[in-house]
């Protein structure tokens, strides 16, 4: 034992450093991501979650939001874009509309994607609501937009 000890301790902590490295660095991604990126306006937004490969219960939800998709599904193609080019994956959880008014600091989410079904719009309120924390947030519940 004693010999497998003389061995093992001056290479254990460089061993060590490397793994920490390794894992680092996603993990940093992970915590850099924008939770939310909201556009002024009337515009489709949708719900994901964010996570290391392979390590899904670090899993981070996150709204995005574009005025000018034409499907949620195009949304869902700009966040992956984006957690894949810092080395993340994505999980789609849903999707509807959101009217931005940054004048009267009002925030309303509602109805929802025929492609990624309806998100959770009350999770989604309280996760803009830790950002636009000075802004009203209403979240209805409904179908899709007429």
């Amino acid at each position: 034992m004693e010999l497998a000890g003389k061995f093992l301790k001056p290479v254990w902590r460089p061993i060590l450093q490397v793994s920490r490295l390794y894992c680092e660095k996603p993990m940093r991604s992970l915590v850099a991501f924008p939770v939310a990126k909201v556009e002024s306006g009337k515009s489709k937004y949708m719900m994901a979650h964010v996570y290391i490969h392979g390590e899904m219960g670090s899993a981070k939800q996150v709204i995005r939001s574009h005025s000018k998709a034409k499907y949620h599904l195009d949304v869902y193609d700009e966040l992956k874009k984006e957690a894949e080019a810092m080395g993340l994956c994505t999980q789609g959880l849903g999707g509807g509309y959101l009217v931005h008014d940054k004048e009267k600091k009002y925030i309303k989410l509602y109805g929802r994607s025929q492609a990624l079904g309806k998100a959770d719009h009350e999770a989604a309120r309280e996760l803009l609501q830790a950002i636009y924390n000075d802004h009203k947030i209403d979240a209805e519940s409904g179908g899709m937009e007429p």
